[in-house]
C-alpha cells in the first residue's frame, strides 16, 4: 500500500486591492506607478469604480508595495492598499438565525419555531 503525500507547492504570488483611484487610472498608468516606486508586479486589473488588484511575485514585494503606496497622494488621491482577501461568502446578509425550516404564516414567510413580533 503506497501511502505518499503529495505536497501542494506554496502560493507565490500575492494580490493587492488597491482603493480610492482617480477615476481616469488604468492598466498603464498604475503599472507606471509601480516603476516609478520600483515595485514589482505581474497582473493588473482596474475595475470602474476606482479600484484595482495587482499581483505582486511574491510576499515581500507586496509588503513593500503596502508600505510605499497606501496613503500614497497619486493623482490628488490618497490610496488605499491592502492585502487582498477572497470574497467567498458574500457579507452583509448574516442573521444570527440557524438554518431552520420556513413556513408561510399569512402572506410572509417565518423561520419555523421563532415567535412573530
Amino acid at each position: 500500500m503506497n501511502t505518499s503525500v503529495v505536497k501542494i507547492p506554496p502560493i507565490t504570488m500575492s494580490k493587492l486591492y488597491i482603493g480610492n483611484l482617480p477615476a481616469d487610472t488604468n492598466e498603464m498608468i498604475l503599472r507606471q506607478l509601480f516603476l516609478e516606486q520600483n515595485l514589482p508586479c505581474t497582473n493588473i486589473l482596474v475595475k470602474r469604480g476606482g479600484y484595482a488588484f495587482v499581483d505582486c511575485p511574491d510576499q515581500s514585494s507586496a509588503d513593500k508595495a503596502i508600505d510605499k503606496l497606501n496613503g500614497f497622494n497619486f493623482n490628488g488621491c490618497s490610496l488605499l492598499v491592502e492585502p487582498s482577501v477572497a470574497s467567498g461568502k458574500k457579507r452583509g446578509y448574516a442573521t444570527s438565525f440557524p438554518d431552520l425550516p420556513m413556513e408561510q404564516i399569512g402572506n410572509g414567510w417565518m423561520r419555523a419555531g421563532t415567535a412573530a413580533r
